[in-house]
């Protein structure tokens, strides 16, 4: 990897807002555009985004099915990155889903279905499987080349899955899930015995592993999967247990650079419900609140940010994706039963966003929002 070449210009300045609500080109936000990718009642799959109302406003066709979308952070692009193992990443002008970039990955790499922007918008980072060598890599894009790949980093770990980049616009958070796997085995998992999932910081710049967390040696079975990160860098990290179904050990961990894991737990029917299976974190807009997916169990999880405590839940059948909502405390939440609710922590339902449902919709796992 020649490092000089994204040396140059990757300096990040700290951000006020989460990353994916940046105004666009520096302006005061007029509107939100919530994405998601989607599958329709016949198979085929989407990428489709809708207002704060409901209303769609595109529908963008997927040539496979997709899993994370990132947010650029002032040029008006997301992109969808294909599921694991996948082999595409479709560059979207968000307001009118219009095609701007498709990149395919390296004959020797897949996809694992997560990217994230640097905080200047120059690079976008990619996780990925350097499958022949049984290790995670980090792809690394210059979004100013049409996305041409220059560089790859090293993830610390097997099996990165999400990625998120920190408020300084150059550490990157990694999941390193500990979980082997092989494009010609599909998505087996090779290695349950001897896995070992670990939470990583990565300097972007040089690929330097500047922080590792690793849980302990008894929940070596627990990966770690997908993350929630403030304004504030405090990370919410979400797992899902490959050990015993009859064990229900912790599925939510809070960190903080320089500090301890703090592993937490709802309370034991809740913890049974989320049925070792956790599938999306996201904070809300003041930082407060993450919020936690559990597919499995049809509900989502809210937790406290600064102390990790258990804030209540609510029920969502097959609900998965997850965004922040406009106001504190608020979030929008998907569903594979092609619903979508708008819920605020604290309250005792959630209300359905209207229209929106009328697409006969398979929300897939992830929701993310930009500000227009």
């Amino acid at each position: 990897m020649n490092r000089r070449i994204f040396v140059q210009g990757l300096i990040g300045s700290a951000l006020s807002l989460p990353l994916g609500l940046q105004a666009v080109a520096g302006q005061s936000p007029t509107q939100l555009r919530y994405l998601s990718a989607r599958a329709d009642r016949d198979g085929h799959y989407f990428l489709s985004g809708f207002d704060q109302s409901g209303a769609l406003r595109f529908d963008l066709p997927l040539p496979a099915r997709g899993h994370g979308i990132a947010v650029h952070p002032h040029l008006g692009q997301v992109v969808q990155v294909a599921r694991r193992p996948g082999h595409y990443l479709l560059v979207v002008d968000a307001a009118s889903g219009r095609v701007l970039h498709r990149v395919e990955g390296r004959e020797d790499r897949v996809f694992f279905g997560h990217g994230a922007f640097s905080g200047d918008g120059h690079w976008f980072f990619t996780t990925e499987n350097d499958f022949g060598n049984g290790r995670g890599v980090i792809g690394v894009r210059d979004v100013l080349a049409g996305y041409r790949q220059v560089g790859e980093l090293p993830s610390h770990g097997i099996g990165p899955h999400e990625l998120r980049m920190l408020s300084d616009g150059r550490t990157l958070v990694v999941a390193n899930g500990g979980i082997l796997t092989h494009p010609d085995t599909g998505r087996s998992k090779l290695n349950l015995d001897s896995m070992s999932p670990s939470l990583a910081y990565i300097d972007s710049r040089s690929g330097a592993l500047l922080e590792e967390r690793r849980l302990p040696q008894e929940l070596h079975q627990n990966s770690i999967r997908h993350l929630g990160t403030t304004h504030d860098d405090r990370v919410c990290f979400i797992m899902q247990y490959q050990g015993s179904k009859r064990e229900h050990p912790p599925l939510v961990g809070m960190h903080r650079r320089g500090g301890e894991i703090r592993l937490s737990e709802a309370p034991a029917d809740i913890q049974r419900r989320m049925r070792n299976y956790c599938g999306s974190a996201c904070a809300d807009r003041s930082g407060r609140w993450f919020a936690v997916s559990s597919p499995h169990g049809g509900l989502v999880t809210f937790w406290d940010a600064h102390n990790g405590a258990y804030a209540g839940h609510t029920e969502v059948a097959d609900g998965c994706g997850i965004a922040m909502g406009e106001r504190s405390g608020e979030f929008l939440l998907s569903s594979g039963q092609g619903t979508v609710l708008r819920h605020r922590v604290g309250n005792d339902g959630s209300r359905p966003l209207v229209r929106v449902d009328d697409l006969g919709a398979r929300w897939d796992n992830h929701m993310a929002v930009i500000a227009l």
